[in-house]
């Protein structure tokens, strides 16, 4: 593998009985993630959103743009959510509810004690433990941060609670994923050996990146739609998993590596705590020069201090996920271990 990280290459499916659609058969599938949540937003008319204060400000940046009024209460990785909610946030009427499952890291979390409608982001474990046993109102998801897609958003209702309208084709949104899907296979030929130079693959996925922080809300792209009706997402999870398996004995002082509540929980990806900021700001560096790139998820506004601000200046997440062979992995582990 010549590097690690950062956007998806182009990937074949395989096929298989265990698609998304067979998991969420009556979902709504949007061009990300954050459309679905605009979508149920204006169609349900809540007055307010409860947003966790660790989140991607990105993110929160367009909800705000879209006109959703957001407040937001104390949630964080390694954070006791459940027992703290109720207490710590005010809710009034017409307020809504977001709850995050954080690097896919948590278990189920009941929704009997909230008394307002409580929306679920499971982005980063679409099939886990919380997401296949979830009473929330409805849930939400990224679909382009864990799959090999250009894009993507789902919305569904473990209730069976009714959807929005299902969203209609966007011309522009097809012509964007249609260049980010060429990406992806120039990425796979770069990967591969061929003559293929990195800035051309760069190039479609930095150029059309902004355009989903404000794209009107639409459906999913059509080849984006057929790639996941055959794409065996079980296997995938599973492969994930093995990888994560490899890494998660890697030890150094300073450093710890963040774990899932049980076994029912598929790990986004290797996440790294540092609590040295400098330190983990040194072995990004490091790693980004021998071609591993990491992530930070996410960096919190600095108004933030104690626990939070600790999270967000110590964490880096690198991608485990089954586009790696297990030699690729233990070539990955390898140099994680001699950068730390």
């Amino acid at each position: 593998m010549k590097e690690f990280g950062s956007d998806f290459h182009f990937i074949a499916p395989t096929g298989g009985s265990d698609t998304l659609q067979d998991f969420f058969p009556s979902a709504n599938y949007y061009a990300d993630g954050r459309q679905a949540l605009i979508a149920l937003y204006r169609s349900q008319g809540w007055q307010r959103l409860w947003m966790p204060e660790y989140f991607c400000y990105d993110v929160i940046e367009s909800l705000k743009e879209a006109g959703l009024e957001l407040v937001f209460y104390t949630d964080y990785p390694g954070y006791d959510d459940d027992d703290n909610l109720n207490a710590n946030v005010n809710f009034k009427p017409g307020d809504a509810l977001l709850r995050v499952n954080y690097f896919g890291m948590r278990g189920y979390r009941s929704t009997e004690k909230l008394m307002v409608p409580v929306v679920e982001d499971h982005t980063h474990d679409l099939i886990g433990d919380w997401a296949m046993k979830s009473t929330a109102d409805w849930c939400i998801a990224s679909l382009r941060k864990s799959l090999p897609v250009p894009e993507g958003g789902m919305l569904w209702s473990p209730k069976g609670l009714p959807l929005p309208n299902a969203p209609t084709v966007s011309d522009e949104n097809e012509k964007i994923a249609a260049i980010r899907w060429e990406a992806m296979r120039l990425k796979a030929c770069y990967l591969n050996g061929e003559n293929v130079e990195k800035a051309a693959f760069r190039a479609g996925f930095v150029d059309t990146e902004e355009y989903f922080d404000s794209a009107e809300v639409c459906v999913l792209d059509a080849e984006s739609q057929k790639f996941l009706q055959l794409f065996d997402i079980r296997d995938w999870y599973k492969r994930k998993w093995e990888n994560w398996e490899l890494l998660r004995d890697i030890k150094k002082d300073g450093v710890r590596v963040l774990r899932p509540e049980n076994k029912g929980c598929y790990p986004f990806s290797l996440i790294l705590v540092f609590e040295l900021e400098d330190e983990r700001n040194r072995v990004r560096k490091a790693l980004i020069e021998r071609q591993v790139y990491p992530a930070i998820l996410w960096s919190v506004p600095p108004s933030y201090y104690g626990e939070i601000n600790q999270m967000s200046g110590g964490m880096l997440s690198i991608h485990c996920d089954a586009r790696y062979t297990k030699d690729d992995i233990l070539q990955m582990k390898s140099i994680i271990e001699s950068t730390l």
